[in-house]
């Protein structure tokens, strides 16, 4: 037995590296330029190789491969993928985890929940409390900040209720985490990807989109996707949550928070206020201007050093750092992330050519519909097909002119679909490939064995964003629009 699995292994190896290695020696096919029927090769093999050979040696032999693409280089892609806002914004998103755990406030906050009397009706009630927490936790913060305090409050539940890696509850839980977290995120039309895809559509001098209607109609579909969510969990898992009846046996008064808790409570509360606030008011003048001009990692890197310098009444350091940075990484979702923010650049790059293709066969899919709500229901599958291959803002600022421009002569409404799209380009969590958030879940190895055990799961959400934002935007997209 052993004997076989060395054998497959080695055959799927061998299988990502073809991937990989072929386009460099073959013709290129008719259609494709040269570089773009590379890269292509490049993404399949790491999408192979991140579902059956593993995350690390994928994603860095996929970095040096895109680094032999003409338009590219070995080291600028590292340079990208490394040294890239987002992947620093995520590094020192998981160290201040680290220190949020340090001094237990995730396991607080998982007692805080198990003592409320709504989350003792029963486990999926308990369950829809803890995703509602990663919503307005990324509703108020962002996508990554909800994931990553949220799995760690799970974590803190499971370890108290007796779960282990590989039981159904927590992987379920993880991918619904994500899921809600990215529903959140997109209930405002203040974040970059919104205000990216809103402008786009004021440029066309079409009537102008209510930022109310816009919160109502997304925040009903984020709400939606979650409960089908877990309802199609709770029918095709079958997940055992008995052990999760018994969890408020295991709640306990923790007692007020200690000097260094209410230190740490007060440099979250900062942290949190540095990231958001200069992106809810750009071009805001005086400290808010300041910190535009910063940015969000520069904001960042300040309140962790500030914590890491702090020290108590006694001279004792407030926080470890050094600590805070082993424990809190999880190195094979930042490897990952490394990797997907080079790829699904160069998917989208202008000089490797694969645009012009994109987006002639989507003009022709569109074109040939005839009915106006059949043409919205395939715009936004197709959303949100494309998001989990390229990048969330690349997949909207490609499909959104498209869009407009083919809507009036199929008699769709622009303007909603304009707000099903920012919504539906964050449903990015199916494939690896779909951006830093994908990224993170398929890097995560608390509760999974591979991104092959994450599928099914990520498959159900997905799944459930797409039945609710239709019923959503059908029902209701016209009397908001």
């Amino acid at each position: 037995m052993a004997e076989g699995k060395r054998v497959s292994r080695i055959a799927c190896v061998a299988v990502m590296v073809a991937l990989m290695a072929l386009p460099f020696g073959l013709p290129c096919p008719e259609g494709l330029t040269q570089s773009g029927f590379k890269v292509l090769g490049i993404f399949l093999g790491c999408v192979f190789g991140w579902s059956t050979v593993g995350v690390m040696g994928t994603s860095l032999l996929g970095m040096v491969f895109l680094g032999f693409v003409p338009e590219f280089s070995v080291q600028g892609v590292f340079k990208e993928g490394f040294g890239g806002t987002t992947f620093m914004l995520v590094f020192f998103m998981v160290t201040f985890a680290g220190v949020l755990d340090q001094v237990g406030l995730g396991e607080r906050v998982a007692q805080w929940i198990l003592r409320r009397k709504f989350t003792r009706r029963g486990p999926w009630i308990l369950s829809l409390s803890l995703l509602l927490t990663a919503y307005v936790t990324s509703f108020v913060t962002s996508v990554m900040p909800g994931i990553i305090i949220s799995w760690g409050i799970l974590s803190s539940i499971c370890h108290a209720c007796g779960y282990k890696r590989g039981d159904s509850w927590p992987k379920l839980m993880t991918v619904g985490i994500v899921l809600a977290c990215c529903m959140g995120h997109s209930a405002w039309p203040i974040e970059v990807l919104s205000f990216t895809l809103l402008g786009i559509y004021d440029a066309q001098g079409l009537p102008p989109i209510n930022y109310l209607s816009f919160t109502v109609l997304n925040t009903c579909i984020g709400l939606g996707a979650m409960g089908l969510y877990l309802t199609a969990c709770q029918l095709l898992f079958k997940p055992d949550v008995d052990r999760l009846s018994r969890a408020h046996d295991f709640a306990r008064d923790m007692g007020p928070l200690t000097r260094a808790q209410k230190a740490v409570v007060a440099f979250t509360v900062v942290f949190f206020a540095v990231l958001f606030l200069p992106g809810a008011f750009p071009g805001a003048g005086g400290l808010l201007g300041l910190l535009e001009s910063v940015g969000t990692v520069g904001c960042a890197v300040v309140v962790l050093a500030a914590a890491g310098m702090a020290r108590m009444a006694d001279g004792k350091p407030l926080v470890n750092l050094p600590a805070a940075i082993r424990d809190g990484a999880p190195w094979e979702s930042m490897i990952l992330i490394a990797c997907a923010i080079p790829l699904s650049s160069a998917l989208t790059n202008a000089d490797v050519g694969l645009s012009p293709l994109f987006s002639h066969g989507f003009s022709v899919l569109f074109g040939s519909v005839g009915s106006a709500a059949l043409f919205s229901v395939l715009f936004v599958v197709v959303v949100v097909l494309l998001t989990n291959v390229m990048g969330n803002v690349t997949v909207g600022v490609v499909l959104l002119p498209i869009m407009i421009a083919a809507a009036p002569s199929m008699g769709a409404n622009a303007a909603l679909l304009t707000v099903v799209t920012c919504i539906a380009c964050n449903a990015a969590f199916l494939l690896p490939s779909g951006g830093p958030t994908a990224a993170v879940l398929h890097g995560n190895r608390d509760w999974f064995a591979g991104s092959s055990q994450i599928y099914p799961f990520a498959a159900a959400g997905a799944l459930s964003f797409v039945l609710s934002a239709l019923a959503f935007m059908l029902v209701l997209g016209p009397l908001l629009f």
